[in-house]
């Protein structure tokens, strides 16, 4: 499985993707999350840019986020803390499309369900 054009696009120029997922515990929700970003030069965090250039392309890493929460929690719109997650994989610093490709696919199978954090009702953390 593939990412399209436009989820690619989407993560090379910061766009967060999103969808909720399939929990097993019907007391909780379950949210994947994959964002882009950089380093400059002093090996520093950095956002990327708006616009997709060879030069940028070559710096984009991804960070995927699987998190749990419960109900409860969501349904009170309280502040949410990482602390307030429940099996919770973060993976860091995924180097390129294609090794993220790999990885996902670890974890869903159809990348088409993937859309931008917007269209994730009621994503509860970020």
């Amino acid at each position: 499985m593939k990412l399209n054009i436009k989820q690619i696009n989407d993560l090379c120029t910061g766009v967060k993707l999103a969808i909720e997922l399939k929990s097993s515990n019907d007391k909780v929700k379950k949210f994947l999350t994959i964002e882009g970003y950089s380093y400059n030069f002093n090996n520093e965090y950095i956002e990327l840019d708006k616009f997709i250039t060879n030069k940028n392309l070559d710096n984009i890493y991804f960070e995927l986020k699987i998190y749990e929460i419960s109900k409860n929690l969501d349904v009170n719109s309280w502040d949410i803390t990482e602390d307030n997650l429940e099996n919770k994989i973060f993976k860091r610093d995924i180097k390129g499309i294609k090794e993220l490709e790999i990885i996902l696919s670890n974890y869903i199978k159809d990348f088409s369900i993937l859309k931008p954090e917007w269209y994730c009702e009621n994503l509860p953390w970020v």
